[in-house]
């Protein structure tokens, strides 16, 4: 099977080499026949781990100036019978898990007087719908938040062809998943 095709349809939508090159080695791993599972009986437990409790460390709170919170979030709610991101869906009157993990990042800058970073790692199909609500809610963490993931053309299971969506092209395109992370 050929990448040539593929490798084609990404250049053409701005996709960066790097990610390009990424997906050429999973799309050889798909058409040599990897299942991309990882077989129970070829794992073993880790050795001992450490205890926290039995660890001194002393807390450096300047840490939390180089402190990242990142999000994951590149999933819609399509499964769900949403139209938008998951991360938008209401889940205690009306905060939803994306406010929620604002007001954790607020809270965190006020009671330690660190600038805490906040970060979104969205998708394509997230990005606008997260933002505008950010933007909305939360407009002193929007500055800085987003790392957009990368994205990858659907394949026909067949040919292994990029597949093709006339009705609305954006339909041929998902995201590499939290690879890009």
């Amino acid at each position: 099977m050929s990448f040539a095709p593929v490798s084609d349809k990404m250049t053409a939508a701005g996709v960066s080499p790097s990610c390009i090159s990424a997906f050429s080695s999973t799309f050889s791993a798909l058409t040599a026949g990897s299942t991309g599972t990882v077989p129970e009986s070829t794992i073993s437990p880790a050795p001992a781990l450490l205890n926290l409790a039995d660890l001194s460390i002393a807390p450096r709170a300047a840490l939390l100036d180089e402190t990242v919170v990142l999000k994951l979030n590149g999933g819609l709610g399509t499964g769900m019978g949403l139209d938008k991101a998951k991360s938008l869906l209401p889940v205690k009157g009306s905060d939803t898990f994306l406010s929620l993990a604002a007001k954790q990042v607020r809270h965190l800058r006020k009671s330690t007087g660190r600038d805490v970073k906040f970060m979104l790692m969205n998708s394509f199909s997230t990005s606008e719908d997260t933002m505008s609500y950010l933007s909305a809610h939360y407009p002193d963490l929007v500055e800085g938040t987003e790392m957009l993931q990368n994205k990858v053309p659907k394949l026909d299971a067949a040919t292994f062809l990029p597949a093709t969506c006339a009705g609305n092209p954006e339909n041929e395109w998902c995201p590499p998943g939290h690879g890009d992370l």
